[in-house]
């Protein structure tokens, strides 16, 4: 990875924390009631590693496989991350997605919770779910 492109990770997302801290600010409230959700959906791995050099470590991805392959790897060598399911969820992936996510933002339909539920069962542990 080229230093300058570190450099410029590191600066974009210092950039968008204190916009977060002025639009809470603004708003009242304390910055830490907001949270950055870093997307890592197609980006070179060297990129998620410059990103997780900077402190960044909560991130989004739109599906489980990838991000299954992406992350499971460095939870297993003791990488400390929150890893969120934004993207749209099949019921058939629900075990998975228990097993690697900490948070569902996309549970939108009956059967899904059905099944979300009985994974969790099953699993004795659950993901935040919205």
């Amino acid at each position: 990875m080229v230093m300058d492109e570190f450099q410029e990770i590191s600066a974009a997302r210092a950039d968008v924390l204190a916009r977060i801290e002025a639009a809470a600010k603004g708003a009242g409230r304390d910055a830490s009631s907001a949270q950055l959700v870093a997307v890592s959906k197609t980006q070179p791995e060297d990129r998620i590693d410059a990103m997780l050099r900077t402190g960044q470590r909560v991130f989004g991805e739109n599906r489980v496989q990838e991000a299954h392959g992406r992350w499971q790897a460095r939870r297993e060598g003791g990488l400390d991350i929150e890893l969120r399911l934004i993207g749209p969820l099949q019921s058939n992936k629900a075990k998975e997605a228990v097993a690697l996510f900490d948070v569902i933002e996309t549970l939108d339909r009956t059967k899904l919770a059905a099944a979300l539920a009985d994974e969790c069962a099953k699993a004795g542990k659950a993901p935040r779910l919205y």
